[in-house]
């Protein structure tokens, strides 16, 4: 009896030697006046503690000496409280049964809606055979804004290009005008010349008398076509002035377009590199985004699958229930549950189990069991 008494406080002289170690290793990991007094006010309680208790382990062995065993009740009692214990724990189990079924599935159902929506996104599962399609569709776009914008820029390069010729033809004609000037002062200068003879000829065809008067009417007429040809010399000057002029002006105008056109044409340019720089970028946010949605959407299938332990522990729950409410009808018949059917009873439990997670608990419950029944018996 001493001996199964000093078994009985074995818990209690294990914590008291776990709390002494601990607190020499505080202690010891880090000295001081602080943890000094709380190492012994430590081994103080473990040393009153194992007093108490050796104090109170002879009075213990005399109060059991004394209370009577009645076996024979305690065996009547036990029937009656699993009669009315084990149904409990049945509608216990059936309801924490139902209730986790019940949101399992509800959170399965999210689950699968989830990946519903993530499929409706375009973040299809990585083995799907589009996925090379959703892959290329943003690089598939960039090209698509480059094959359009370039023809643009083209474009733009060939009106500057053809507004360049078009200056050059205006230069070569500011260059004719200067040209037809300067041939108008020759006209000009000829009918001066010519003007100056005729007033000689007229002279000289007054001095000769009347001789001279047939040529001095000749002279008369080469003055009038040498102030005609002076008169039509100067009307020529103005208006290849005004024309110059006019050439000039224009020739300034387009020089000027041509400068806005290069201007335009070069942000333009910068404008196009710009958005296909901004359409690159989208791409690859828009790719990123999908290879993270593809890796939630692989989260949620991981863990739809992982949410199917319900329905393993549903079949435990199942089982345990059916062998509590079976043995409360075997307790309610009177037969003895601890009795020679103990194996028989095991067995007809084992061929319950669908899944290896109850045989191997079986198995570990069996060799408990067996030893239990060896160390009673």
């Amino acid at each position: 009896m001493r001996d199964v008494s000093l078994r009985q406080h074995i818990p209690v002289f294990t914590v008291c030697g776990i709390a002494a170690v601990s607190a020499l290793l505080i202690f010891w990991q880090a000295p001081g006046w602080l943890n000094s007094f709380f190492l012994l006010g430590n081994l103080a309680a473990v040393g009153w503690l194992l007093r108490h208790t050796l104090l109170l382990t002879p009075a213990a062995e005399e109060e059991q000496d004394n209370v009577p065993v009645n076996t024979s009740t305690q065996q009547q009692q036990l029937p009656d409280l699993l009669e009315h214990v084990l149904p409990v724990w049945s509608q216990h189990l059936d309801q924490v049964r139902q209730q986790s079924e019940q949101a399992i599935g509800q959170l399965i159902q999210s689950c699968s809606a989830m990946i519903s929506a993530f499929d409706a996104a375009g973040f299809e599962s990585v083995g799907n055979l589009g996925q090379a399609q959703t892959q290329s569709a943003s690089i598939t776009l960039l090209q698509l804004c480059k094959k359009e914008l370039t023809p643009l820029i083209q474009s733009l390069q060939q009106v500057i290009n053809g507004k360049d010729e078009l200056l050059s033809c205006m230069r070569q004609l500011a260059d004719a005008t200067k040209e037809l000037d300067s041939m108008t002062n020759e006209v000009s200068q000829i009918a001066a010349t010519t003007n100056l003879l005729a007033i000689n000829a007229a002279i000289e065809a007054a001095r000769v008398g009347e001789h001279g008067r047939g040529f001095a009417v000749v002279a008369g007429e080469v003055r009038k076509l040498s102030h005609l040809s002076a008169e039509t010399g100067h009307r020529m000057s103005e208006r290849v002035k005004r024309i110059s002029d006019v050439m000039h002006t224009s020739l300034r105008t387009a020089d000027r377009a041509a400068v806005n056109d290069g201007k335009i044409l070069e942000v333009s340019g910068e404008v196009i590199k710009d958005v296909l720089s901004h359409v690159g970028e989208m791409a690859d946010t828009s790719e990123n985004m999908r290879i993270q949605g593809q890796v939630i959407r692989g989260h949620f299938e991981e863990l739809i699958v992982s949410l199917q332990f319900q329905d393993r522990i549903s079949q435990i729950l199942q089982v345990v229930n059916h062998d509590i409410d079976k043995l409360g009808q075997e307790v309610s018949t009177g037969n003895n549950v601890m009795s020679a059917r103990t194996r028989q009873w095991l067995d007809s439990l084992k061929t319950t189990y669908t899944m290896d997670d109850e045989l191997k608990a079986h198995g570990q419950q069996n060799t408990s069991a067996s030893e239990t029944e060896i160390t009673f018996f």
